[in-house]
């Protein structure tokens, strides 16, 4: 069946005139949105692709010459979360499409709670293997693994008794944010406080271990009333409740966040109180999105492109190799990006 620029929109739940803009790179969608919308096209079978969209998702092969081996990427819709996801997803069509398989979109919605509908587009039979992306609770990724098939987890780890219950792809966490408050405290900062958003990834937590280990190799106590936990809207309601701006003596000089889309988020709170970043409050974030770039925010980068690669390279080897113990792979290519939201050295 042809798809259709309508397809996609019902896919998405957007309006078809926000789908014909994005396609054809016009102005009025935001970034994220084209990339979103592009990749679905993309993985619908979508024909009407120009060839600049096509080559950033892998292609013209990724297009045209399609095939019926399916690889299922479960991941939550939000069009509201940072950018974090399209260049993963650009890494695994590279690779998939190389070897003759359609990388499937299979979007959840936040509301889904802690058991999910698998979206029509899910189809078991014609799949092979399932990638899963996300903050996905206990209960989802147990209904993943209920369903048989090879299975590759971004930055979810499935841990337990000293066993792996699937395959695994992660960045390295802890040595960036440990060298991150090094940075700090070459910058002359010295309470230093962290900002975690109540997610109980491994990878958010090992990012919070790595602030933990960096602020003892440096010698400064953590201070609890210098860290925060939970959504940002919680945070700052608590911030405000007990007027801590007020008196910045009980306040920290520099807040590492856990990503940047909290750390951008800290930044224009901080504008609207006319306290002047990095002057009175330092701010760093984690992952180098876009955004990031563009708020001038000193950040971590994690190579997105590659870890989408190496999910596909793995979920590859493990549909060859139902039998082999499971794995984690584990990407070390991070880099401290230094911009206007903290001190140079």
């Amino acid at each position: 069946m042809k798809v259709t620029q309508a397809d996609i929109a019902n896919q998405l739940n957007v309006s078809r005139l926000t789908v014909s803009k994005a396609l054809n790179d016009e102005s009025g969608v935001s970034e994220k949105t084209k990339q979103l919308i592009l990749a679905t096209a993309v993985e619908m079978g979508y024909q009407k692709i120009g060839k600049r969209q096509a080559d950033a998702f892998g292609g013209d092969d990724g297009v045209a010459n399609r095939v019926n081996k399916q690889i299922a990427l479960f991941l939550i819709l939000d069009l509201d979360s940072d950018t974090y996801w399209a260049p993963v997803i650009r890494g695994m069509t590279t690779i998939l499409s190389k070897h003759g398989y359609h990388l499937n979109l299979c979007f959840l919605t936040a509301t889904d709670g802690d058991y999910f509908e698998f979206p029509m587009n899910f189809q078991p039979k014609e799949t092979e293997g399932i990638i899963q992306f996300g903050n996905f609770s206990q209960k989802q990724m147990d209904q993943l693994m209920a369903t048989k098939l090879p299975l590759v987890s971004i930055d979810k780890t499935m841990y337990e008794d000293g066993k792996l219950y699937c395959d695994t792809v992660m960045s390295t966490n802890r040595t960036p944010t440990l060298k991150m408050v090094k940075h700090l405290v070459d910058c002359g900062y010295k309470k230093i406080g962290y900002a975690r958003d109540g997610n109980m990834q491994l990878t958010m937590n090992e990012r919070w271990f790595g602030y933990l280990q960096g602020m003892k190799e440096v010698g400064l106590e953590v201070n609890p009333r210098h860290c925060f936990s939970g959504g940002f809207e919680a945070i700052i309601e608590a911030i405000e409740t007990e007027k801590r701006l007020d008196h910045l003596d009980d306040f920290p000089d520099a807040i590492m966040c856990c990503n940047d889309t909290q750390a951008i988020s800290f930044l224009q709170y901080f504008s609207k109180r006319n306290i002047k970043v990095p002057d009175v409050i330092a701010l760093t974030g984690h992952d180098n999105i876009i955004e990031s770039e563009i708020a001038g925010l000193t950040t971590i980068h994690v190579d997105k492109e590659e870890l989408g690669k190496s999910a596909a390279e793995l979920i590859l080897w493990r549909i060859e190799n139902r039998e082999r113990p499971y794995r984690m792979v584990r990407m070390y290519d991070y880099e401290l990006i230094f911009r206007g939201t903290s001190k140079l050295i």
